[in-house]
Order: structure tokens, then sequence, then C-alpha cells
């Protein structure tokens, strides 16, 4: 190699790692976790394709998703579409298409007899571990976690189901690496150590799904939180559309303008047990019996539905002292289109039908409401739950 050869090479050698650096001191300024450590594809894959987001999408062996690898689903049955949906949001595929970023699309979808599922990113961050607030608990005693909620209880575990409709937001993190912000569906049975739980709903959590923006999520627990699961990256929740899928980026709302909306409905199928999730009227997937090991949610069904808001502050300040926002990250008293609400508020009674949610039947906790609150409002003759807020900084 000639000297100017050689002076050439040094030249790329010194850029190329100028625009590392770069890269590498642009990802920690802003916050953001350095999307290095990619996942492997899941076994089953038969097509890689990429969306506008930056969501990497994997077409998978429907047969072959994580969800069988769980102990407890070796003998499970696939089912491929609920028995029945008699109740709730009739399917509107416009919306679905609005809410989420379908880009991955133009490059052909996935195939018949595969499901998308999206890449999620392998980050040095410890994810923070959910939790469930209980009415009475002041806010010191929630562990980092921020709530507020209405739930409606029954004394026996006898519903199934319930469904509402939730504004999308993109609320801002104090700390993007370690906090979250989320709204959702609580649904729960049991109490203490034997509390299980569905949930799904938007959340915004850049450490764990290695880019930030809302995303759709459900989760599970058969056993208070001891173990649980995200979405797709354990086995466990069965996926069964093949355009939709947990992990995916959803439109968020404007303030003060247009509102996106994310319509839910979970309900228990009743020649299966499964619990169906659907997304305005169109089923997705479902949490299988089985991983709920014989308990309530395996064998009979919900005693308690919340809805609502979370945050997880990472500051140790026990929630008290952060700027990371619930919902809009305003107030409720500003209502329509500037801050988070949920409507359409119903419950599944034993016999699967669908029973509309007065004020007067909903209790609501808010146990720092000088940081975030709620209240109701009646708008078009619906009950409208606001909620959320700035934070405490």
């Amino acid at each position: 190699m000639g000297k100017r050869d050689a002076n050439m090479q040094a030249t790329k050698v010194c850029l190329f790692v100028l625009l590392a650096s770069s890269f590498l001191l642009n990802s920690l300024c802003d916050g953001r976790p350095i999307q290095a450590k990619l996942a492997k594809k899941p076994k089953g894959t038969i097509k890689t394709l990429k969306a506008d987001s930056g969501d990497i999408i994997d077409c998978v062996d429907i047969y072959k998703q994580p969800a069988f690898d769980h102990p407890l689903m070796k003998n499970h049955i696939l089912q491929l579409e609920p028995t029945s949906h008699k109740y709730g949001a009739k399917s509107n595929n416009a919306m679905l298409e609005s809410m989420f970023d379908m880009s991955w699309k133009t490059h052909g979808g996935c195939p018949k007899g595969s499901v998308p599922i999206v890449r999620h990113f392998l980050t040095d961050h410890k994810i923070i571990r959910k939790n469930l607030s209980r009415l009475a608990d002041p806010a010191s005693y929630n562990e980092g976690h921020q709530y507020v909620f209405i739930f409606f209880e029954n004394d026996q575990p006898t519903m199934q189901g319930a469904q509402a409709t939730i504004t999308i937001w993109n609320p801002q993190l104090e700390y993007e690496n370690s906090d979250f912000s989320l709204s959702q569906i609580w649904i729960t049975a049991g109490s203490g150590s034997n509390l299980q739980t569905i949930e799904a709903g938007w959340q915004v959590y850049p450490g764990r799904t290695g880019s930030p923006g809302p995303k759709l999520f459900v989760f599970w627990t058969p056993d208070a939180y001891d173990t649980g699961c995200y979405d797709l990256t354990c086995s466990g929740w069965v996926l069964t559309s093949n355009q939709y899928c947990p992990g995916m980026s959803l439109q968020p709302s404007t303030y003060g303008g247009q509102q996106s909306e994310l319509a839910m409905d979970i309900k228990r199928d009743q020649g299966t047990g499964n619990w169906w999730l659907h997304l305005w009227g169109t089923p997705i997937g479902y949490w299988p019996p089985s991983i709920y090991n014989g308990g309530l949610l395996a064998t009979h069904g919900l005693d308690t539905l919340k809805w609502g808001g979370e945050i997880a502050d990472s500051s140790g300040s026990n929630g008290f002292h952060t700027s990371t926002q619930m919902g809009s990250g305003h107030f409720p008293s500003e209502g329509y289109s500037y801050a988070s609400y949920v409507r359409d508020l119903f419950y599944i009674d034993s016999s699967g039908n669908s029973k509309a949610l007065t004020q007067d039947q909903l209790l609501g906790s808010a146990p720092a409401p000088n940081c975030y609150n709620y209240e109701f409002q009646q708008l078009n003759s619906e009950t409208y739950f606001f909620y959320g807020g700035p934070g405490c900084s």
C-alpha cells in the first residue's frame, strides 16, 4: 500500500470513528436507549419487514409463535377466532388502519398462516416490575409507581370481560431509559398471592421497547406479579391476527386537535375459556386459561375491573418529584381534546351480556392528586373519565 493509500485509509477510519462517536453521543444526550442490540429473529420466521417508525416486523409461522413454548401450553389447540362476539364495537378496519403504523404492509405484509411479531431490542436497562395499586393504599405505598384509576367490583369472580375506549397520547418521561407511562384496562381476580391479571392498553417505555412513542401492549401475571410477561417477549399470549400485534407503534392524539382512540374489549370465550382481545371489534389474539394454572381466571372469571393510568418513577422519589407525565400530561379539568379520557365503559356479566356502567357504579383513586388526578364529565349523554397530569416536579 502506498503512502497516499495509507493516508486515505487512515482518513476513512477517523471518519468512521467520528460518526460512530457522534451516534453514541446523540443517543446518550437525547435520553433514548441505544438500539444496537436487536434481538434475534424468532423461530419460525418466514419473512422480515420494516415500518417507517423503525419497527422490525417478523412474519412467524402461527404454530411456531412464542406462546406455544409455555410448559402449560403443550396440548393447547389453537383457536383462530372467537366462538361469538355479540357485544362491543363493530369491526372498524378504517379506524385500525389509522391507529397503527401500517407502512410495513407496503412490502406485501405477512402471508397467510403467519403472524406479525415486533422484534424487540435488548437494552441494558432493567425492566421495571409492574404492580397494582389498591384503593386504600396511600401514594407512599406504591413503590415508585403512581396510579389514577376507576374501578368496578363484584363479590364473586363471575364477570366475563370488559370494554372501553381510551385516548392515545405520547406523555413525556423524566428518565426515558427507565420510566414508563401507560393507560390500560386491568382485569383481575383473586387477591394477595393469588392475584391474577389480564391487562391491555398503550405504553410509552423506550427502556423496554427500544424506541420512543406509544405502543400497544398486553400483559399478564398468574401470581401477583411474582412472574408476568409483556406482549410476545415470552411464551403465553397467543396472537391470531396477521396484521396487528402488541408492540406496534400507535398514532397519538394532538393536544387541542384530533383525538386518537383505542377501542378495546376483552371477553372470555364460553367454549374454550380463552380471553379474547378485540381492537375496534377485530379479534387480535387471546390469553389462554392454561397460563393461569387452575386459578380464577382459568376456571371462573373476574371480580374487579379497573381503567386508568400508571407511571413508573425511577428517581427514587416514589412518584412525588418526577416530571413523568400521565395521559396527555395535563390535568383532567382541561377536558376534551386536552386531557386523556376513557369512555364507552362496559362489563360483561356471567351470561355474556354487555352492561353499561354509570358514574354512580364506579369508585376512583388518585393517591397523589396534586400530581395526577381524575374527574367525571358527561358529554353527549355519555360518561367520560378524564385523568392524568404533569407529575410533581
